[in-house]
């Protein structure tokens, strides 16, 4: 570790006076110690780090000099040592000084400590001895191997550590160690009305050398695997140990330490009590939010409606001659505040003209006044339009999904939570920890004494270290043992592997070896006395409880002689099956040992937070009882209630702090409202939104900006909508345009059409087929359009008979032959998520669609349900199960396919060529020419991933990106290879005069005829044709693709599969982003599987897909909890 020696120290005045010489630079840091009676030196001397508690008689912050005074009964103590008396000869240095802290009782007085027989333990040698670490809920030290075991056993050691020992830790602010920190010499304490004051006045980790010093108490200690169980450290988890020393009252614990007026009122001793457990059933913790008369309990002081003038600008945005991609030349002009509707085939290019024209150009514009490098200017496309005018700043809202990480939030997404924070931490009530009681704004509670800081928004965040629920980090869950997934086989012995973590026993008791994880097995139980031929659940509950929790301490032996002789006898504690895995959890980096323990794992609710994520501190801070974490679990429309009803409760000088604030809160939970999500919570986990209300809640989130004269450019914005939503959103767009803003929507459903002031048709076809303005019309022209073709998402046509329970109606039933022998997947009492104790019956060998609104349960019945358990049915790995009674049926399945709108790759160099291996086929084929062979470029010289072919320049990315810091990243083609990838001795070799950079940048239905004599590669690439993918260019990055587009690709590398039956396929809304001729072809290829003996499951809500499935499942009626019900089930009536 790196050591900055911060000044000298020697002895003076017959040994009780210490001067200590800061070096120059230090002096400032200095600065109020003297308000301290005392304080802390850290020396480093040749074996260990000494620590010297001494008083402070002067500080002369101008010369950087204080003079201390060593206690009498330091002196009296080292008396006794021949070798401490040495350390304090007068004149002589106590080592090179690296710190100094001030004494604080309430962090140095152990009230119950007895002197030990040694102060010094396990010393610091240079480098680092264990580190900090939670097991579960148990705070850890886990030292260096043998350490412990050294210490132990030493000849020359008297004293070990046990159980109730308190041991003093000098760890590492390993955070804070940089330069710039290290240069700090004052700071602000975060502590009630401190000044601002010197580093070596306060214990901030900001400081020359990151140097932590805490006592614990340890509560159990483990020889054989080198760990302390410990309570009481305050740093973080990973934290680094490099020496433990007992505490030494005589030494460490001062009596009548006096402190500065800001810390005066702490207590004056440590305490290692821990927080009282929160009750979040008890009333007292919990007060109910019901709902009466919604509006009744409104506050018109913070429910404000603007009211704003509906404007019409005639002027438009004129494009002249766009040529990006396959746009031919397009010239169009679009009417400013009004709402343009371009649609059109896949590929025709919609979303060439809307984002990368459009959007493309406002960017440019906008950066060309904010840039001054001009160079860097001239990198952005224009030279793909010839000109663009009338341009309003835009806003492009993407088919970008919110996350996929589970600390995201529906309140942080839309910042709800970040307002709680601010108004909790304003005027929230504080409640002790440790007792319970509450505690005023000196932060000291008067009960038990305990020392809170001040009350922060960061408090309330589990996503901050500091505050997150250490055992969870935050999430409210936890991956916690599992006793019942131990040992998989209770009807079993464990000799015979009712344990596949212990495996075959027998065979080890026949053999005995030195292995002590198998050994203690059988050493426990000859021990108990017991039995282990018996199976497993007939074996007595002592020795089931041991042999998952150990013995305790109590040790057991094992005799054993291996087959070359070696003998001996292990005498040790049975560490128990529960604490070896976990021991084997946090100990192992290998990816294959952490898949090995999480086997015997399942997600519980945290058991130290109780779902509630946060410390004990943020947990009980409360408004008018109502604590943060019952806030956040809330539905938005009871939340929005509670604003309302609390700020008529608040005091006058409350409520002029936190006015503004409730203000905001109420207009984005309002914004919420009209979406129709009113009902999630503010803590939902946006992963767990189903598509629809992802969507809803991404649209809340970007309209509600309250913006005028900008331009808003929608990539199909009913994504993942039922239609009966529809018109929500529709109402907001027309909202925007009403607040004198532009919309460009590309989209497919009719709808839309009806609130269009001008449609925009591209065609006729795909790719190098399309890019053409087919027409463009107003809205007298849209108008007529409709009444003559007319439009319909109306699912009452779509009528379900339940032939299972109507033999009478025959006629219909003979449509899919004889019902009565189809076999069906049964699923009974379901209840993940809002499902309502659900039975439903799926048919095996037919296309099944489920439909409903957004939020009624599609997904929480297929993907969350039926697909886990049946991966868990086939061996393979699932980390959480759905809530049910039983599922029947699915024995015949062999395989299952989940084919969701999930990206195709995480890193820009994956593309529908690299996903589906049809690239590895092509690259194989350039190898095989005569041109290659000649020059020795084998296969790996063709890919644009390898050092050897691929273009130096830009790594064979084909482009290269310029920060733009807080903005998107510029990309622009490489001026080396422009744009191929591949060095200029790959680019020589040409097959059909194209070389392999070439094909990465022609469209699928195109390469079909390039490799036509290629079997194999024509079948691959014939595929993704056939789902309508023609028009992709096999290197199109794969982040530019759709949802639906990576839906389809992974449909497309299904197919090549030449036998599906007894394969489940599930598919979650395929439709998306497609024309209507689109899913007609997307319907042929699935009934194509359905033929091939393929059940399939469709989650959807296109009206034409979901009539040419055989079974409808309907779910709702609505969202959340008003929705999980089977509304009706059964075969389609034709």
């Amino acid at each position: 570790m790196k050591w900055l020696e911060i000044g000298t120290l020697c002895i003076e005045d017959k040994n009780e006076i210490i001067l200590v010489n800061l070096h120059e630079g230090y002096e400032k840091a200095l600065n109020k110690l003297d308000m301290f009676s005392h304080c802390m030196l850290y020396s480093l001397i040749k074996d260990r780090i000494e620590v010297y508690v001494t008083k402070i008689l002067e500080v002369n912050e101008k010369i950087g000099q204080v003079i201390l005074k060593i206690p009498e009964n330091y002196i009296l103590n080292t008396q006794k040592n021949t070798t401490e008396l040495e350390r304090l000869d007068k004149k002589k240095s106590l080592g090179q000084l690296i710190d100094i802290k001030p004494y604080y009782p309430a962090e140095e007085v152990i009230l119950s400590a007895e002197e030990p027989e040694n102060r010094f333990c396990l010393n610091y040698l240079d480098y680092i001895i264990g580190e900090y670490s939670m097991y579960g809920n148990r705070e850890v030290i886990k030292l260096e191997k043998n350490i412990l075991s050294h210490i132990k056993f030493s000849a020359d050691n008297t004293q070990s550590i046990k159980k109730g020992d308190y041991i003093r830790i000098l760890w590492y602010f390993h955070r804070f160690d940089k330069d710039s920190f290290r240069r700090n010499r004052t700071c602000n304490p975060p502590y009630n009305n401190a000044p601002n004051m010197g580093i070596f006045a306060t214990r901030s980790p900001v400081r020359p050398n990151p140097i932590g010093s805490t006592v614990v108490r340890v509560e159990q200690v483990d020889y054989h695997n080198d760990i302390i169980y410990i309570e009481g450290f305050d740093g973080f988890p990973g934290s680094k140990i490099f020496q433990i020393m007992f505490y030494q009252p005589s030494v460490d614990k001062i009596e009548g330490a006096t402190l500065p007026p800001w810390v005066s009122h702490w207590t004056n001793y440590k305490s290692f009590d821990k927080p009282k457990e929160i009750d979040t059933l008890d009333k007292n913790y919990q007060k109910d939010i019901t709902i009466s008369d919604q509006y009744s309990d409104f506050c018109d002081e913070i429910e404000t409606d603007s009211v704003i003038k509906d404007e019409y600008n005639n002027q438009e945005i004129h494009i002249y001659n766009a040529h990006i991609h396959n746009l031919k030349n397009v010239s169009v002009s679009i009417l400013k505040n009004s709402v343009n509707l371009i649609s059109g085939v896949s590929g025709s290019g919609k979303s060439s003209l809307a984002f990368d024209t459009i959007y493309a150009e406002s960017q440019k514009q906008f950066m060309d006044l904010v840039l001054s490098n001009q160079m860097l200017t001239d990198t952005f496309s224009n030279a793909y339009v010839d000109k663009i005018t009338g341009l309003q700043p835009a806003i492009a809202i993407k088919q970008k999904a919110l996350g996929v990480n589970p600390r995201s939030t529906v309140g942080s997404v839309t910042k709800i939570t970040d307002i709680l924070r601010l108004v909790f931490a304003t005027i929230g009530e504080r409640v002790c920890p440790i007792c319970h009681q509450t505690v005023d704004n000196t932060n000291v509670c008067n009960e038990c004494g305990e020392i809170l800081f001040d009350l922060i928004p960061q408090v309330f965040s589990y996503n901050n270290p500091d505050y997150m629920c250490p055992v969870c980090k935050g999430l409210g869950v936890e991956m916690s043992i599992d006793v019942d997934k131990i040992v998989e086989f209770p009807e079993k012995s464990l000799l015979d592997s009712a344990s596949s973590l212990y495996g075959d026993l027998r065979k080890h008791k026949k053999k005995p070896n030195a292995n002590w994880m198998r050994g203690e097995i059988l050493a426990l139980a000859d021990d108990l006395n017991v039995d282990i031929e018996l199976p497993f659940l007939n074996l007595p509950e002592e020795f089931k409880h041991q042999f998952f929790y150990g013995s305790n301490g109590r040790e057991v032996s094992l005799q054993y002689e291996n087959s070359k002789g070696r003998s001996g006898v292990i005498t040790r504690p049975v560490e128990g099956a529960v604490n070896l895995i976990q021991r084997l959890t946090y100990d192992t980096k290998s990816i294959r040992g952490i898949d090995r323990t999480k086997r015997y794992m399942s997600k519980k609710i945290c058991s130290r937070c109780q779902g509630e994520r946060l410390l004990e501190d943020g947990r009980l801070v409360n408004i008018y009882g109502h604590r943060y974490p019952e806030i956040v679990k809330q539905s938005i429309d009871h939340l929005r209630i509670w604003c309302h009803r609390v700020y008529r409760q608040l005091t006058k000088d409350q409520q002029d702090k936190t006015k503004m604030l409730f203000i905001k809160l109420n207009q984005r939970l309002k914004r919420i409202e009209d979406v129709g999500l009113s009902y999630i919570t503010v803590d939902r986990s946006i992963p767990s939104l189903s598509g629809g209300e992802a969507q809803r809640l991404k649209l809340a989130t970007q309209f509600g900006t309250g913006l005028s004269n900008i331009l808003y450019i929608m990539d199909e914005p009913s994504k993942g909508l039922h239609p009966r939503d529809y018109r929500f959103l529709m109402n907001t767009i027309v909202d925007l345009k009403k607040h004198g803003n532009t919309v460009i929507i590309v989209e497919h459903k009719k709808s839309f059409m009806t609130i269009a002031d001008m449609h925009i048709k591209m065609g006729p076809k795909a790719g190098r087929y399309g890019g053409n303005l087919i027409s463009v019309k107003n809205r007298q022209e849209i108008e007529q359009q409709l009444k003559l073709n007319g439009y319909n998402d109306d699912f009452d046509d779509i009528q379900i008979v339940n032939y299972r329970y109507q033999d009478k109606n025959k006629e219909v039933a003979e449509e899919f032959l004889d019902t009565r022998k189809i076999s069906y997947i049964q699923l009974k009492g379901v209840t993940t998520n809002n499902l309502q104790n659900v039975d439903v019956e799926i048919p095996i060998g037919m296309m099944t669609a489920v439909i409903g609104v957004s939020g009624s349960g599609k997904s929480s019945l297929i993907s969350k349900t039926l697909y886990p358990y049946l991966m868990k049915s086939l061996g393979r790995n699932v980390e959480e199960l759905g809530s049910f009674q039983q599922v029947i049926g699915v024995e015949s399945f062999e395989d299952i396919c989940h084919v969701n709108q999930k990206p195709i790759g995480s890193n820009s160099r994956s593309n529908p060529g690299t996903y589906t291996g049809v690239f590895d086929l092509i690259r194989k084929c350039y190898a095989d020419t005569k041109q290659a062979k000649n020059t020795n470029l084998s296969k790996e010289f063709f890919s644009f991933n390898s050092k050897r072919g691929q273009c130096p320049e830009c790594s064979g990315l084909g482009e290269v990106s310029v920060n733009m810091h807080y903005m998107e990243d510029v990309h622009f083609p490489c001026n080396k290879c422009y744009g191929k990838r591949y060095s200029k001795e790959v680019l020589e070799v040409k097959r059909k005069d194209l070389s392999i950079g070439d094909i990465l940048d022609i469209e699928i239905h195109d390469l079909v005829e390039v490799f036509q004599e290629e079997k194999e590669i024509v079948r691959q690439l014939s595929m993704l044709n056939k789902v309508g993918l023609g028009y992709l260019k096999i290197g199109q990055n794969a982040s530019t693709l759709s949802g639906g587009e990576a839906q389809r690709i992974k449909l497309a590398k299904e197919l090549y599969k030449k036998d599906c039956k007894n394969t489940l396929y599930i598919l979650d809304e395929p439709t998306t982003g497609l024309h209507e001729d689109d899913i007609e072809k997307v319907i042929e290829v699935l009934m194509e599987l359905k033929e091939k003996g393929a059940t399939i499951i469709i989650i959807e809500h296109n009206l034409k897909m979901i009539k040419s499935c055989d079974y409808i499942i309907e779910m709702g009626p609505r969202g959340g909890n008003q929705g999980g019900h089977i509304i009706k089930a059964g075969y389609q009536k034709k």
